[in-house]
């Protein structure tokens, strides 16, 4: 089970006629070329969800939440997780 150390990245997608409004949440490593996806968050609680279930605590998973519906673009820096975690998130491929 390999640590990987990057920046996770939340942003809001408005969305257009056929795609509704959701956040999109990806992981961007530091180093290494890997294949990262992006998960998606429909609304504000499914990103709490989504945040916590990647060992942030509920405090600062709504914090960033919160931060990404009113500013558009969040950038959580410095976060070392678990290979096998973020796969299983959907975060890498």
């Amino acid at each position: 089970m390999a640590k990987l150390t990057g920046n996770i990245q939340i942003k809001t997608n408005p969305g257009s006629e056929g795609l509704a409004a959701h956040f999109e949440v990806m992981f961007v490593p530091y180093a290494g070329r890997l294949n990262t996806k992006s998960a998606t968050a429909s609304n504000h609680d499914e990103l709490v969800s989504l945040l916590t279930e990647l060992k942030f605590s509920e405090d600062d998973a709504a914090k960033w939440a919160g931060r990404a519906r009113s500013q558009g673009v969040v950038i959580i820096s410095s976060v070392e997780r678990s290979d096998a975690l973020l796969k299983e998130q959907g975060l890498l491929a």
